[in-house]
């Protein structure tokens, strides 16, 4: 017994280590190396709580105030994702504040309402920050804050300025002194003309050539090309230079005794959470706009004499560098994690003694045969080719394949019944029991096809906010439901021809195994759910490489999580049996990438296609398909570890039933808690 957990222990420890020794060096590089203290803060306002992490550097007191920026992310994610600003503005000495918008990780929206939290999220946290006295204000009351956020966080920055603006009528002073929206068009502010509301204050905005969504100077919404905002007319009445008609990006110019400027990263929209070129952009505006901001006022200095000072280059990729490699090891977690568990009474009734022919180890025989190398490849092709289509329910695009799916339901049928005239009129006993198998896997067949039709016709399902309320995952959910039945499809098609065991697609398992597979699986997703919460709170920072990142969930997410699962179970049913088929008898390394690629195949070989033609032409190969784009990209690595886990937890218990629980459950967990949720799931 010591023998077997040594091992798995030795590296379930030195994983632990490396999680605490990489999440500390990350909490490091956020409070830049002890100067700045970072506190969890969570505040109530007149539409329910926000929630998020306040930087106050050292130097700063109730006596010895500092401006402070406001930051907010997108659509999909959280706080976490302004970790550039917060970490390079906060070690620069200014005090920030990055928060979850309503209805985005913690905080919650006691009126919610589909898709508007976004309006006054940004200003009812510029109200929390005002009122910090520890927050520079000038002697007639105007507050020293500015204000940026991604894309919707964007937007609400634009009306935070827009609702300053017009409390500043009454009033008489205005909280927010500088605006920076990211990757946020003004033509989709529901007010009229509000690039020309913005006043005194230092206003800029970036805008990428790239961006999937805005600054469409051609007028075509949704077309993903080529853009330059500088240049177009919005961008020119913004900077207030549309009666010379031209401008040039990164140039200061004046305008209602304020400043503006345009700034044009070579970027994609994602990039601008993640880029150098916007770092420094975010870091140059708020200390010019400071600055000129500060001169505006007799009885405040300059920022030096607030201990403002510049500082050499970025860090915060230090702490994605360390966040990762804590993702990578958490990953890591999970195998031996599972050894050690399924060494314990009960829990290792899901592990038996597998005989050669239901081994998935290696063996001397060739891995791959032509046939089977020409299906995987046509599998994926044709899998890539329908994953715009079931990611954007186009039912025009789904048409022919649910026709087909008549075609492939009667051929199966005929199928059966001229095997069973043959062994009809053969009446040898060999024969018999060769219907008996064809009768079974066809009726299988059948069924899925007409599953599968029904889901093709039917593409309004998953779309009830009320009920299915996290709205950027039902898209994906969608596609994960007909992306399975077309794999199972494929699979139980083709999967006789390789027959080699009596367990085939390794569904085969006694009611005990499945049960304990189940039990294993929930304790494995709440136990690593706990360690990846008790990390959180010790260092406030999470699991996170670019827009993907492991979060611990909370109760409303864990409500609208048991709602996807039974959707994403079908998914994973399905790969499962994939990766069980075809990665039998292969060398463990050959056998993890094969299992990884038939899951995450197609979304590489659709974003490579997509960006590629992007890249080499101006427009995007699918140039409607903007949003969907940018949720493959978080789906990569999700993908590739299913896929790994998957094979590995398969080989461990001779089948797929422990694999396929495990990711679904924790995935659907991942996914649900780092996007919007809507309140409206208690309902």
């Amino acid at each position: 017994m010591l023998k077997k957990i040594q091992k798995p222990v030795v590296w379930l420890l030195t994983l632990v280590i490396v999680v605490l020794a990489s999440s500390f060096f990350a909490s490091t590089v956020q409070n830049s190396f002890f100067q700045v203290k970072v506190d969890k803060v969570s505040f109530e306002t007149e539409r329910g709580t926000l929630s998020g992490y306040l930087y106050k550097p050292r130097g700063v007191s109730d006596s010895k105030p500092a401006p402070a920026v406001v930051l907010t992310h997108g659509y999909l994610n959280n706080a976490e994702m302004q970790e550039i600003g917060a970490i390079e503005l906060s070690r620069r000495g200014f005090v920030v504040l990055a928060f979850d918008m309503y209805d985005h990780g913690d905080s919650r929206w006691d009126t919610p309402a589909a898709f508007n939290f976004f309006v006054r999220s940004v200003y009812d946290a510029v109200q929390y920050v005002y009122d910090l006295d520890f927050v520079l204000k000038a002697a007639n009351g105007d507050g020293m804050i500015g204000v940026s956020g991604h894309s919707m966080g964007g937007f609400s920055s634009s009306y935070a300025v827009i609702f300053d603006e017009m409390d500043f009528l009454t009033n008489g002073y205005r909280k927010i002194a500088a605006a920076l929206p990211v990757g946020a068009d003004f033509r989709y502010i529901g007010v009229a003309n509000p690039e020309t509301m913005f006043g005194p204050r230092s206003a800029g905005i970036i805008a990428a050539h790239w961006d999937q969504f805005f600054f469409d100077n051609s007028g075509a919404d949704g077309t993903v090309k080529y853009k330059d905002f500088v240049k177009d007319t919005v961008g020119l009445k913004f900077l207030g230079r549309d009666d010379e008609g031209n401008a040039e990006a990164s140039t200061w110019y004046d305008r209602d005794s304020g400043q503006r400027i345009i700034y044009t990263p070579d970027e994609t929209h994602p990039q601008n959470t993640w880029s150098l070129e916007t770092g420094r952009n975010t870091i140059d505006f708020f200390t010019d706009a400071f600055e000129f901001q500060l001169n505006r006022h007799a009885d405040l200095g300059t920022l030096s004499s607030y201990g403002i000072e510049e500082q050499g280059g970025q860090v915060w990729w230090l702490k994605e560098a360390f966040t990762l490699i804590a993702l990578i090891a958490l990953f890591l977690m999970i195998f031996p994690a599972f050894t050690l568990l399924t060494q314990l009474p009960v829990f290792n009734k899901i592990i038996k003694q597998q005989s050669e022919s239901t081994s998935l180890k290696s063996s001397n025989e060739p891995h791959l045969n032509k046939l089977k190398v020409v299906l995987i490849v046509g599998s994926l092709l044709l899998s890539a080719f329908y994953l715009n289509i079931f990611m954007d329910r186009q039912a025009a695009g789904m048409d022919l394949l649910a026709k087909t799916m008549h075609y492939v339901a009667g051929g199966a049928i005929f199928f059966v019944i001229a095997v069973w005239l043959i062994t009809l009129v053969k009446e040898e006993e060999r024969l018999v029991k060769l219907a008996q198998k064809i009768t079974l896997g066809s009726s299988v067949v059948v069924l899925i096809a007409l599953a599968f039709r029904w889901v093709l016709v039917n593409p309004g399902i998953i779309n009830n906010v009320n009920y299915w309320s996290a709205p950027s995952i039902n898209s994906i959910a969608y596609w994960a439901m007909a992306a399975g039945l077309l794999t199972l499809l494929i699979t139980f098609a083709t999967t006789p021809m390789f027959k080699v065991s009596d367990n085939p697609y390794g569904l085969k398992a006694s009611w005990t195994e499945v049960g304990m597979g189940l039990v294993t699986s929930i304790v494995l997703t709440f136990g690593f759910f706990l360690f990846i919460a008790i990390i959180e709170w010790i260092f406030k920072t999470d699991f996170r490489f670019y827009t993907y990142a492991i979060k611990v969930f909370n109760n409303r997410q864990f409500i609208a999580a048991l709602r996807y699962i039974p959707i994403f179970f079908v998914y994973y049913l399905a790969v499962g049996i994939s990766v069980f088929v075809n990665a039998k008898k292969m060398k463990p390394i050959l056998a993890d990438i094969l299992a990884a690629v038939l899951l995450v195949g197609p979304v590489i070989l659709f974003l490579v296609y997509d960006y590629f033609v992007l890249y080499n032409t101006g427009v995007a190969a699918f140039n409607n398909f903007s949003l969907n784009a940018i949720l493959l990209v978080g789906l990569v690595p999700t993908l590739v570890v299913a896929g790994i886990i998957l094979r590995r937890l398969a080989e461990k218990t001779g089948n797929i039933w422990t694999g396929v629980f495990f990711t679904t459950m924790f995935f659907t967990f991942v996914a649900v808690a780092n996007t919007a949720v809507y309140l409206i799931t208690f309902k």
